[in-house]
């Protein structure tokens, strides 16, 4: 099965079903760094009943909309991104056209939509992860509203490579100083 792609107005519409209860992880993914690649090993890994591996992300960085005066560029296209993104076995990608409107959401609702639209199962998150107008909810709230809903949530440590985690403002500022070879390692594309 290849790799669904839908957007935000989709995925939280009442008139699109889904067969297969969902493991979801959520965020930008901008280069798909070794970071965010433990998080989809995650919602890929097999279940005790089947569960369709979603990734929810965005068009476009909201950087680019909320700080667009230090905005440095993303590290891949949505196109590349989606091309990785299934190439690790995710089935259901859920594309947010990031926009001020949107920018104005509180996490709490944000959530409550991601978990409340579909039947999902698993959130798999960064132990950083903060979502919503001003940063305002965190991983372990948002696993105190999934547990709530019954639903499981695997909050992941960050991964660390010489000593520092892997991001992808590590990996800007590596390829800004022209250090390839680290930032194509923390992405997990060198040979």
């Amino acid at each position: 099965m290849s790799m669904r792609i839908i957007n935000w107005e989709e995925y939280i519409s009442e008139n699109d079903t889904c067969s297969l209860p969902l493991a979801v992880t959520v965020g930008v993914f901008d280069g798909v760094h070794l970071g965010h690649r433990s998080l989809i090993r995650q919602i890929c890994s097999p279940f005790p009943v089947p569960l369709l591996p979603t990734v929810v992300t965005f068009k476009q960085n909201p950087l680019k909309t909320l700080m667009p005066e230090t905005f440095t560029g993303d590290i891949c296209t949505v196109e590349e991104k989606l091309r990785i993104l299934e190439s690790l076995g995710v089935k259901l990608a859920v594309l947010i056209d990031f926009s001020e409107e949107f920018s104005r959401i509180n996490g709490r609702d944000f959530i409550d939509l991601l978990l409340g639209s579909r039947p999902v199962k698993l959130i798999a998150l960064g132990r950083n992860f903060r979502c919503g107008h001003g940063l305002d909810t965190g991983a372990e709230e948002i696993r105190r509203f999934a547990s709530d809903r019954g639903i499981e949530t695997c909050i992941a440590e960050p991964v660390i490579d010489g000593g520092l985690p892997v991001s992808s403002s590590r990996i800007r500022q590596a390829l800004a100083a022209g250090r390839v070879a680290e930032a194509e390692r923390l992405l997990g594309r060198s040979p």
